[in-house]
């Protein structure tokens, strides 16, 4: 039998100089959704993962909240962002998420360039997360840990899922990590 193209001390050493970039747990298929699911992205494991160190993240599970967990949609109400229960009314995870969210984007995050991030999410989503105002009327926004993230790490880019749909947006993005790398490691 013959040795392997990469040592696995060569591989990770190869891995240890890709820019490194957070990517939402569900995306690269661990089961860490409300429902015990994924959202697997096929897109990103084949033309993102072999070019981009990828570190897996599900701020959900970080602030405890287990696999299967009720599902949370984010009210805005006169005292800021809540995240509460969808079917139960008195659940409320506001403070376990925002504690988990502002924790992961001072510690494990501040050395990333780039994070991916799951659409919709009440946690991850950029921009095209369902927030409810008190009358029910559905605005749209930042999940909480993506707020997190923006304030913490302004220089961070920030995709969802979403935008991967061809190869072309996979290799702008590995393209923009590299440099923003590339500067970082220059500073």
């Amino acid at each position: 039998m013959s040795a392997p193209l990469y040592s696995t001390h060569l591989y990770t050493r190869i891995q240890e100089q890709q820019p490194r970039v957070g990517i939402s747990a569900c995306l690269i298929g661990e089961n860490v959704r409300y429902d015990g699911a994924n959202k697997h992205h096929a897109l990103i494991q084949q033309e993102i993962a072999p070019w981009l160190h990828l570190e897996s993240i599900c701020p959900e599970v970080e602030a405890g909240l287990g696999i299967p967990r009720p599902p949370v949609q984010l009210i805005k109400k006169p005292e800021g962002i809540c995240a509460l229960g969808v079917e139960d009314k008195t659940l409320n995870v506001t403070k376990a998420l925002t504690n988990a969210s502002k924790r992961l984007a001072s510690s494990r995050c501040n050395n990333f360039c780039a994070y991916i991030v799951k659409a919709r999410s009440p946690s991850c989503g950029s921009g095209s997360t369902p927030i409810y105002d008190i009358t029910g009327k559905q605005l749209v926004g930042d999940g909480l840990f993506v707020a997190a993230l923006k304030k913490a790490l302004p220089h961070l880019i920030i995709v969802e899922e979403s935008h991967f749909s061809d190869i072309q947006a996979c290799s702008n993005f590995v393209e923009k990590c590299y440099r923003l790398h590339k500067k970082i490691g220059e500073n």
